[in-house]
């Protein structure tokens, strides 16, 4: 998943957008920082629908919260339970390699879902 995270580091530099991530490199997420240094958006790099589903559910999401991306393999959008991500307010960003580099689908898209 290093490859993946670096990569999409890139992209969304590339993009203009700030990019931090964990200090201390115990989790591994990266995010987008938004207006006053706050998160507009948290992405967390998983194998699977069902440990995405496991790992970020929190209980409940407020409005204002920053969004939130699962960065998946392309091939989970075909698990039943994909759907469930969006019912909690995770945005599914699916990634997958062409030609030895990573792709991620549909990401300007999913951009759009930042948190101002």
């Amino acid at each position: 998943m290093t490859d993946v995270r670096h990569a999409l580091r890139r992209e969304l530099e590339a993009r203009g957008l700030d990019v931090a991530g964990d200090t201390v490199s115990s989790r591994g997420e990266i995010y987008v920082k938004g207006v006053g240094d706050l998160a507009a958006g948290l992405f967390e790099f998983k194998r699977d629908v069902h440990e995405a589903i496991e790992a970020m559910y929190q209980g409940h999401w407020t409005e204002g919260m920053p969004a939130r991306f699962a960065v998946l393999p392309a091939g989970t959008s075909n698990d039943p339970s994909f759907e469930l991500l969006e019912q909690m307010h995770i945005i599914p960003l699916l990634h997958e390699e062409a030609e030895g580099t990573i792709v991620f689908l549909e990401l300007d898209e999913a951009l759009r879902r930042l948190r101002p």
